[in-house]
């Protein structure tokens, strides 16, 4: 099995340190090296790989700085080689990849960027989605269409609903007041938040959550077609 910490970033952001039970040592999107290396430091280790999924400088800057400090090897979306100029692994669904010894299968998620790729790890039942799913919401469309979008979510909702998912913010409680607004009588939404508000009053994170209760409250998740997604989608931007 592989643990996992979470590093914060910037305001909202969350980097993710991998280590697997074999050693090996992974860092998902490094936003900023500083609280990266501080964390590996405590704990006396290099990571063997980094793993990226888009391109927004939120989730990359910190890589050139972290390579300096140790240099390994990238992986990420091949079809962002473009933006991301330090990949040395390319990936889409396609790739036969894996980390601490567990086939990791690509989920290729355009719709935040056309080239967002999430890392599923089903022997862990772990999913590090970055900006395409957050708890109770989901990615802005700065470059995909809502239909690409929602086909994306798709793939996420296929997965075993025990998968632990894994975000690239901390958005939850906003997510979650405006599902509240559209469903005020979703029981499982309602204790979700009380759980939510709990968690960020003791300063705590509210990532990782199952896909289980995802499916429960987030209603982006849930929209039946991509219309019904569309019309989510441009409420909550609104709001």
């Amino acid at each position: 099995m592989i643990n996992v910490t979470l590093i914060p970033a910037f305001s909202d952001n969350y980097i993710y340190l991998l280590e697997a039970e074999n050693g090996e040592v992974a860092v998902v999107d490094p936003g900023e090296a500083p609280p990266i290396i501080e964390v590996l430091e405590s704990k006396n280790i290099k990571p063997d790989m980094v793993l990226i999924t888009h391109h927004h400088w939120d989730h990359i800057d910190g890589l050139g700085e972290l390579l300096k400090w140790n240099t390994c090897p990238v992986a990420g979306p091949a079809s962002e080689t473009a933006r991301i100029k330090l990949l040395d692994i390319l990936l889409d669904e396609q790739s036969e990849f894996s980390f601490g010894g567990e086939r990791v299968q690509i989920l290729e998620t355009p719709g935040h960027t056309k080239g967002h790729i999430c890392f599923y790890f089903p022997e862990s039942a772990l999913l590090f989605c970055a900006d395409t799913l957050f708890s109770m919401g989901c990615g802005r469309l700065f470059e995909g269409t809502p239909e690409q979008m929602w086909h994306s979510l798709q793939k996420i909702s296929a997965l075993p609903d025990d998968t632990q998912i894994y975000c690239g913010h901390e958005y939850t409680l906003a997510n979650a007041q405006f599902c509240l607004e559209i469903e005020p009588d979703n029981e499982a939404l309602q204790k979700r938040i009380e759980e939510v508000q709990s968690l960020r009053t003791a300063g705590k994170p509210t990532i990782p959550v199952s896909l289980a209760s995802e499916k429960q409250t987030n209603l982006f998740l849930r929209a039946e077609t991509p219309e019904k997604f569309t019309k989510l989608r441009g409420l909550k931007d609104r709001a």
